[in-house]
């Protein structure tokens, strides 16, 4: 049963309160109501709204009410739009994308429809996006030349920033924000493939109108066999299905942040952005090239115990370990060392060391006591470069996949909500 009350007797003015619950869950403004006794010293207890709630880091706070993603650990279940994994474990993008966004796993010919809008809208690039993303040195990290690149297309369609065109244009409106959706999605892979060749010094090959969203997404990065121009057909499954696990995690921290932005009803691009900055952090999905970066300089299996002493002094980071949702395995690990096997990534050296760190971490009470294990991200990042990703790509890659999820949540906020961001569900 997830509806009920909540009795609630305050201790200061005896005054008890029903507080009612609906899906697990009770409004932040219901509390309100609790007020401190007017003689009070305290300024806090002056507060006009009453009672409020204290919770740094919505470590226990819902902020969306939604059914894109479900994720139970203690269950064993991570739910897409209410479908299991293996249900949509050979999923491609579009699929996923529409699964996510709409709401329902598409026909043949849905699926084709789409295919065909993101490869044209992909193949049609502004030279003033091209520009911007070649005034770059060809050695900058790649996440500022990405963000750039994003604001130059928002600078190239003027008509789409909402205030300098009557306010309010997307909200409520199902047209704008689907073209808004196929626009971000688009541009978004289209300057992570002007980034890759650029820092590669090789000629960018546009979007071919013949090519799936993650085809042409390998072949604008350069990611293709030299001897015939196209992916590899390993590695870009591994690709699509490690998407399929990263398309959504509930109201993890870029999609709160695209949130946070759309409150404010601004272009989805805009939105984009703000989820980009959010994610490429350490403890986000820059967790993965932080993990790849410190197994590299830990080095060998035979330096992993001195790294561990390191880190239970918190003198070192041990990025990839621990999760805020999953207190115990996360679900995502083992369907990633499968796929790991299918490009041969367990070969690299630094695969020992990991598994090093995941021997001695297992053994060891200061990991057990706070039920620290290794996560998708601890694991994930041998699948990037396992595919050629440059580590510094590692958190640029992840988004192309997890902008599914964001851009399902930002469909359904601005179809939805009123402007604001209201009470219901969080995750990391």
């Amino acid at each position: 049963m997830s509806s009920g009350k909540l009795l609630v007797k305050d201790s200061r003015t005896s005054l008890e309160y029903e507080i009612p619950i609906h899906r697990n869950a009770v409004n932040a403004t219901a509390l309100k109501q609790i007020k401190a006794p007017g003689a009070g010293t305290n300024n806090a207890d002056k507060v006009g709204g009453g009672l409020r709630i204290y919770d740094p880091g919505l470590q226990n706070t819902a902020v969306v009410e939604t059914d894109i993603s479900f994720a139970d650990s203690e269950r064993g279940l991570l739910l897409y739009r209410g479908h299991k994994l293996e249900q949509v474990w050979d999923s491609n993008f579009e699929e996923m994308l529409h699964l996510m966004v709409w709401g329902k796993y598409p026909t043949s010919q849905q699926k084709e429809e789409l295919r065909q809008v993101l490869a044209t809208t992909m193949s049609k690039v502004p030279e003033n996006v091209v520009n911007t993303i070649k005034a770059f040195p060809s050695t900058s990290p790649p996440m500022p030349m990405i963000i750039a690149g994003l604001a130059a297309y928002v600078a190239c369609n003027p008509e789409s920033i909402p205030a300098s065109n009557g306010g309010n244009i997307y909200q409520g409106n199902a047209a704008k924000i689907d073209a808004g959706i196929i626009k971000a999605v688009s541009s978004y892979a289209v300057v992570v493939g002007l980034a890759a060749s650029h820092r590669k010094g090789i000629p960018f090959v546009p979007a071919s109108a013949e090519n799936t969203y993650y085809e042409n997404l390998f072949v604008m990065m350069g990611l293709v066999d030299q001897s015939t121009g196209r992916p590899e057909p390993e590695k870009l499954l591994c690709y699509q299905r490690f998407g399929v696990l990263n398309a959504d995690h509930g109201m993890a921290l870029s999609a709160f942040a695209a949130l946070v932005s759309a409150s404010s009803l601004p272009d989805p691009i805009s939105c984009l952005i703000s989820a980009l900055a959010a994610a490429c952090g350490p403890l986000h999905f820059g967790a993965s090239e932080s993990a790849h970066r410190a197994l590299k300089e830990i080095g060998s299996p035979e330096n992993v115990p001195k790294f561990i002493q390191q880190v239970k002094r918190g003198e070192r980071k041990l990025f990839g370990y621990g999760h805020r949702t999953y207190k115990g395995t996360d679900l995502r690990v083992a369907p990633i060392r499968r796929l790991l096997d299918d490009i041969n990534a367990t070969s690299s050296p630094l695969f020992k060391v990991a598994e090093e760190i995941q021997r001695v971490a297992a053994s060891d009470d200061y990991f057990k006591s706070r039920s620290l294990h290794a996560n998708a991200d601890f694991y994930g990042n041998f699948i990037f470069t396992g595919i050629g990703f440059e580590p510094e790509f590692i958190p640029i890659a992840m988004v192309t996949q997890r902008i599914v999820g964001i851009m399902a949540h930002w469909r359904e906020y601005m179809r939805e909500s009123v402007p604001g961001i209201h009470v219901t569900v969080s995750n990391r």
